[in-house]
């Protein structure tokens, strides 16, 4: 039987006055049962920023979280308190399911790669991995002659692509463009074998908390989009992520549906005299 859990990842700044954060772990919430704090940093990536950390202030770091979480009542509460203290935020909830404890464990390593490992004084960064979809997207994009490569082609009204969430580098959003204000356009590549759909699940969850991070930073007004390329057998099984890609406040398109792509195209990237639909 699968279990449903929601975690929030842990930030801790380890000194303040230079206002860097980094993050450490998750905090794991699960019906009926007390959230439990996991720290998933290692202590070379803490005295990366501050060489005074030890195990012995670790420990006692933990402590207090675990000390503030029972101090309330509900994970709303804690949530709450948590934020005020600078350790989370609380909007930024993701949401995974498990049958087994080695379920469980491979999806806390999935959340650990994606939020903590790449970090100051972590592993090296990964080189970035595109999906086909991603792929066919950029070369629509650049045949529109609106793709651009960095942040700075943001203000130059061109679609940037695997842009770091703003405090989160290792977060990142598929496709942004600004015009007045930003679209954020996440993706998610359906054509997998069977055993990996449960996976997307875990990704449409990272990639809605990165969007809900960004329109945060960017401001009101931000507006998020969803391309999916879902094959006809995973139809049905699909349904629930569509369902919490829409509940985080996406519009979703689908990419191999011609009327679905034009809509997006036309509300989410630059209008130009040769731009053609995907």
């Amino acid at each position: 039987m699968n279990s449903t859990y929601h975690y929030t990842v842990l930030r801790l700044s380890p000194h303040r006055t230079r206002g860097e954060v980094i993050n450490v772990g998750v905090v794991l919430f699960q019906a009926e049962q007390e959230p439990c704090v996991i720290i998933m940093a290692t202590l070379n990536k803490l005295r990366a920023l501050d060489a005074s950390w030890n195990t012995a202030r670790l420990l006692a770091w933990t402590k207090n979280i675990k000390t503030i979480l029972a101090s309330q009542r509900g994970p709303a509460h804690q949530l709450k308190a948590l934020e005020r203290f600078g350790f989370c935020e609380a909007e930024a909830v993701g949401m995974f399911t498990a049958e087994t404890d080695g379920d469980l464990q491979q999806q806390l390593t999935a959340i650990k790669t994606a939020y903590v490992a790449n970090k100051a004084g972590a592993e090296p960064a990964k080189r970035e991995r595109r999906t086909r979809l991603q792929t066919s997207m950029r070369e629509q994009f650049s045949k529109m002659h609106v793709l651009g490569h960095n942040t700075e082609d943001l203000a130059n009204h061109l679609v940037v692509p695997n842009l770091p969430v703003p405090n989160q580098p290792d977060l990142k959003n598929d496709f942004v463009y600004k015009n007045g204000v930003y679209r954020i356009t996440q993706t998610i590549d359906y054509n997998v074998s069977p055993d990996g759909i449960h996976q997307k699940l875990q990704e449409a969850c990272v990639k809605g908390t990165a969007a809900t991070l960004a329109a945060r930073a960017y401001g009101a007004g931000t507006q998020c989009y969803a391309v999916v390329d879902i094959p006809t057998e995973y139809a049905d099984v699909t349904d629930s992520h569509l369902d919490l890609l829409l509940a985080q406040g996406f519009e979703v398109f689908h990419f191999t549906d011609a009327q679905s792509m034009a809509a997006y195209l036309a509300k989410a990237t630059p209008q130009t005299a040769d731009s053609a639909q995907i």
